[in-house]
């Protein structure tokens, strides 16, 4: 009896250290996420810079692309603001908060650019 509370304590201790590393959480974003919750996540784990650096830069990279494509529909379109589903711009403003630079250049013009869907 004491053996197998002991092994199913173990058992389950064991369980619950195991998370995913820097890395699997990376992979799994890279395939489920959209570049701007990437982008967010590398700067978090700045660990990933010595092993995904170039994955990294090139999610920040299509980041800004993706804002400055999406500010210039706003020019086109003088008179009205851009609608964009609420994940996306919720994502969006986070790197912009998150990366001081970007938010510096971006924020106040996406605040006054963007409505929600």
């Amino acid at each position: 009896m004491i053996f197998r509370f002991s092994y199913a304590t173990i058992l389950l201790a064991f369980f619950f250290s195991c998370k995913p590393s820097t890395e699997d959480e990376f992979d799994e974003l890279k395939r489920t996420s959209s570049v701007f919750r990437l982008a967010i996540f590398c700067y978090e784990n700045p660990s990933l810079q010595a092993t995904r650096n170039s994955e990294c830069e090139s999610a920040l990279a299509s980041s800004i692309e993706n804002i400055e494509i999406i500010l210039h529909r706003q020019t086109e379109l003088i008179f009205t603001k851009v609608i964009l589903p609420k994940q996306t711009r919720e994502e969006i403003e986070q790197l912009l908060r998150t990366r001081t630079e970007l938010g510096i250049r971006y924020l106040e013009i996406w605040k006054q650019s963007v409505n929600l869907e």
